[in-house]
């Protein structure tokens, strides 16, 4: 079972109004006086206000744009997608608790949200830096009916359900650079890293974490990486982080449901209608070497189909596309 750590128990305490003394506090948390004059001073230099009060105790005053269980809970209309919710002000990923959460049991749409990750990361095992409380950066657990080689459709999945969200709350226009990647223009706006584990003959569980960047992104690129951008600097405006993770999450149910309904196939459908790679000549870097060629769309397990130089088709189950040599 995850529990919330002692910075987040006195935020839960002090959340509830009024003046709570330290001794209470030590009390409750089973610490010292010091020790949460500490976290209490953790959480001033992580934007929080907290009055302090000789003789009486602690106030909280005001908080940054944190994305509290019961704030998302109250904005979202979905049946399961986000009813559970893990969040954390600083964790290692998202994608690690989520798998920790699974191996308990936890239900088909958990949902696990951080403010700062120590330790996120994308694809080919590249970091995921973002200053606190500035992006979305979450995890969504899912227990499809479908087989270990369809796993591909959970990033399909989250991919189109992000398009969708961004253009609805942001007016941006946004589409998929496969495998992964959600780009405005020729500059990436969201990573979505999935992980599964399998039985037999299906999949036990998909953790999708995605890091979709709104308010910041960084100036420098790391080597071999395409540049970013956020939607505050393609907007010019600071969108509300919460009533596009709740779109997000109405989206990727109304999806999810209609995709077990009626087949993958489903999905692939709408994955090639926001594809930036199909029918464009792309450059696709692999371990082995580099390839060119007219993408042709992917096949029924989400390899990218290459029609090459020579004439011959290849498909791609791993690599990094560029879309601009």
């Amino acid at each position: 079972m995850i529990r919330p750590n002692r910075k987040q128990k006195i935020l839960e305490i002090l959340s509830g109004g009024g003046i709570v003394s330290g001794e209470s506090l030590a009390g409750e948390l089973g610490i010292t006086r010091p020790a949460v004059w500490k976290h209490v001073d953790q959480l001033k230099e992580e934007g929080f206000t907290i009055e302090s009060l000789q003789g009486r105790g602690y106030r909280l005053k005001a908080v940054p744009d944190i994305l509290f269980p019961d704030l998302i809970r109250r904005e979202i209309d979905t049946g399961h997608w986000g009813r559970e919710i893990h969040h954390f002000i600083r964790t290692d990923s998202t994608n690690i608790q989520a798998r920790i959460l699974a191996a308990e049991g936890a239900a088909d749409g958990t949902l696990v949200v951080a403010e700062y990750q120590e330790k996120g990361r994308g694809r080919l095992q590249r970091n995921w830096a973002s200053p606190l409380s500035q992006n979305l950066l979450f995890s969504i657990l899912l227990r499809p009916p479908w087989p270990p080689h369809q796993a591909f459709y959970g990033t399909a999945l989250a991919a189109v359900s992000l398009c969708q969200s961004i253009a609805e709350v942001a007016g941006l226009a946004v589409g998929i650079k496969w495998p992964n990647d959600i780009y405005t223009g020729n500059k990436k706006l969201a990573g979505i890293l999935t992980e599964f584990a399998t039985d037999p003959d299906r999949l036990e569980h998909l953790i999708i974490g995605i890091g979709l960047n709104c308010h910041w992104a960084p100036k420098e690129t790391a080597p071999g990486a395409q540049a970013a951008t956020c939607i505050r600097a393609e907007t010019g405006q600071k969108i509300s982080r919460l009533r596009l993770l709740a779109r997000f999450l109405h989206h990727g149910e109304t999806l999810y449901e209609k995709a077990k309904a009626e087949g993958i196939g489903l999905l692939r459908k709408e994955w090639n209608r926001y594809s930036l790679t199909n029918n464009r000549r792309v450059k696709m870097v692999t371990h082995q070497r580099t390839w060119s060629g007219l993408a042709q769309g992917i096949d029924d397990n989400g390899a990218l189909i290459l029609l090459l130089d020579n004439g011959r088709k290849e498909t791609f189950h791993t690599g990094d596309v560029h879309l601009r040599f």
